[in-house]
């Protein structure tokens, strides 16, 4: 992967993702991008955001939780936001390599770089078994930002062969231990592309 695929497809500032769409009567749980091929399913009780464009990204979804539970930190509509982006064809010679260590060591080591720069300090970063992609979930608190001492983020990166996703959703310290398998059902209905 290069340098720049890697700048471009780092994660993002957790304001600038998880930022407020406005509900649409398109809203719906399932959303399919003709483009990219990228499809995403959520759980019954959240509804999806029309996709925004995003400079990190192919696109943006919001995914809104019509319950209010998890909680959103601040006045985000939001709670999670989902980004896909296509790296270069034949920048990424298999899944294999991707899954490697080295690979995963280098991909653990970005994410580490990159969270401060973004206005995040990781508290706890582990690795997502699975053989279909490269992964890691982090949590992280913002370091800047009103009441940020009571922000959790949640964090998923996978990388695939044919792209990035990125799963980042955004509640109050108090709810996340709650959130958690919910944001692992909104991580595990992302489908890439097959090529």
């Amino acid at each position: 992967m290069t340098e720049g695929m890697m700048e471009r497809s780092t994660i993002l500032a957790a304001g600038a993702l998880v930022a407020a769409w406005s509900i649409s009567p398109a809203s719906a749980a399932e959303f399919h991008d003709p483009k990219t091929g990228f499809s995403l399913t959520v759980p019954a009780g959240f509804v999806l955001k029309s996709p925004r464009s995003d400079a990190k990204h192919d696109f943006l979804i919001g995914v809104v939780s019509l319950t209010g539970q998890p909680p959103t930190a601040g006045n985000e509509e939001a709670v999670c936001a989902v980004g896909f982006i296509r790296f270069a064809k034949g920048s990424v010679a298999s899944q294999a390599d991707l899954n490697a260590m080295p690979a995963r060591q280098k991909m653990a080591l970005d994410i580490r770089r990159t969270l401060p720069g973004q206005g995040m300090a990781p508290q706890v970063m582990q690795a997502i078994p699975s053989e279909a992609y490269a992964g890691f979930e982090i949590v992280s608190k913002p370091t800047l930002g009103p009441d940020h001492e009571n922000v959790s983020i949640y964090t998923a990166i996978m990388d695939r062969v044919v792209g990035r996703t990125n799963v980042i959703c955004v509640t109050t310290k108090q709810a996340l231990p709650d959130a958690y398998p919910v944001f692992r059902v909104i991580r595990d209905g992302t489908r890439p592309p097959a090529e």
